[in-house]
């Protein structure tokens, strides 16, 4: 028994004195999420509905756990209430469906999923694709940068048996910091 336990704790030893392979020397994972990367940080918007009325917002994304995903909240200014949170979301990558998805959850309790198609560097086509087969999306959305501190936000909607019409067109900005 004590010659087992000897060896075991030579052999402990020689592993702890092992060069280890350091993350350097370990394959690059992919990283999914920089096509979104640049989002981290906080914006503002200032813009106008199709019917006119007005969008001021402004919106954080913060790296969470590990860097495997992006938390993002979006808070609105309501003229007679005041600033209010709208939406908090989680941005990632979805193994299964091999893509990007974000899981939305909405001030009054809704809740969405959407899937992100990287259509060029800087440009995101959001529910394009169903998240779930059968359940085409309703919304549609085009995020396309203009550099690092500015991006196009489009937004169309299909109410049922109609076709897609656009809601807004606004450009959010890069807050300085």
């Amino acid at each position: 028994m004590r010659t087992s336990l000897i060896t075991l704790a030579v052999w402990l030893l020689a592993l702890a004195g092992a060069p280890q392979a350091s993350r350097a020397d370990a394959p690059a994972a992919e990283d999914h999420l920089a096509p979104v990367a640049r989002f981290i940080g906080e914006w503002q918007v200032d813009g106008k509905w199709s019917d006119g009325t007005p969008l001021k917002a402004r919106a954080t994304y913060t790296w969470g756990v590990n860097k495997k995903i992006i938390v993002g909240k979006t808070f609105v200014q309501d003229p007679a209430k005041g600033e209010y949170q709208r939406y908090e979301g989680i941005l990632a990558w979805h193994p299964k469906k091999k893509s990007l998805y974000e899981v939305s959850f909405a001030y009054d309790g809704n809740l969405t999923e959407v899937l992100f198609d990287v259509v060029d560097k800087d440009t995101l086509h959001l529910g394009y694709r169903p998240f779930n087969e059968g359940e085409p999306a309703n919304v549609r959305q085009i995020l396309h940068f203009e550099g690092d501190d500015a991006f196009v936000w489009t937004v169309s909607v299909k109410p049922k048996d109609q076709d897609w019409t656009k809601i807004i067109e606004a450009t959010w900005h890069r807050k300085n910091k």
